[in-house]
C-alpha cells in the first residue's frame, strides 16, 4: 500500500465510531508506512494495556517506542498528522499519538505480540513486559490504582505468561515479593 492509500484509509476514520479501533488502525497505517524505512513502531503504555484488557482501561492517547528521526516524523506528516510539542495529532479524528514516548520503556527489544487489524499489522509491548511496567509502578510508586491493573493484568494473561522471564527481569526484593504475590494468584 502506497502512503497516499495508507493516508486515506486514516481519513476514512471519520465514520469509525470505535475510538479503539480508530486509534490501531491509524497505528497499523503508520506502521506499514514506517516498514519501507526499517522502523517498527510499538504501542506501549496506557493504550497497550488498554489492548491487554479489552478496551477494561482507557486512555485517550497512543503511546510509541519510536525512534526521533526525520523519517518518523515525515511518516506522521505525510499521513496527515500535525505535530504539537511530543504529540503527533489528527485533532478531527481524535487520534494524538507520543512518539516518542519517553525512553527507557521495558520490553523495546523483547518479545512482542503482532495484531491485525483491518490487514494492517500492529505490533504490541509483550504482555509480560507490561507486567512490569505496572508492578514497578505499584512497588516503586506506590500506585494502587497501578496494582490493580497488574493484578488484572495477570488474571486475563497470567496463565500464559512466562514466569520464568519476568522473575528474571525484577529488579529488587520488594518487585519480586509483589511479582510472587500476583504468580500465587494464577494458582
Amino acid at each position: 500500500m502506497d502512503t497516499a492509500e495508507l493516508r486515506q484509509r486514516i481519513d476514512d476514520l471519520e465514520a469509525e465510531p470505535d475510538p479503539m479501533r480508530r486509534r490501531l488502525v491509524a497505528l497499523g497505517a503508520l506502521t506499514a508506512r514506517l516498514a519501507k524505512e526499517g522502523i517498527e513502531p510499538i504501542l506501549v503504555g496506557g493504550c497497550a494495556l488498554e489492548v491487554y484488557t479489552d478496551g477494561g482501561y482507557s486512555t485517550g492517547d497512543v503511546d510509541l517506542a519510536l525512534p526521533h528521526t526525520p523519517e518518523v516524523d515525515a511518516a506522521f506528516a505525510e499521513l496527515g498528522f500535525a505535530k504539537s510539542g511530543r504529540f503527533w495529532v489528527r485533532m478531527e479524528l481524535g487520534l494524538i499519538f507520543e512518539a516518542p514516548a519517553p525512553a527507557g520503556l521495558p520490553g523495546e527489544t523483547a518479545p512482542r505480540t503482532e495484531l491485525s487489524v483491518d490487514g494492517l499489522r500492529v505490533v504490541v509491548l509483550g504482555v509480560e513486559d507490561l507486567l512490569l511496567d505496572r508492578l514497578r509502578a505499584w512497588v516503586q510508586w506506590k500506585s494502587d490504582e497501578d496494582g490493580r491493573w497488574a493484578r488484572r493484568l495477570v488474571a486475563l494473561h497470567g496463565s500464559k505468561m512466562d514466569w520464568s522471564y519476568l522473575r528474571d527481569r525484577v529488579e529488587d526484593a520488594a518487585e519480586a515479593d509483589a511479582l510472587a504475590s500476583l504468580e500465587g494468584e494464577t494458582r
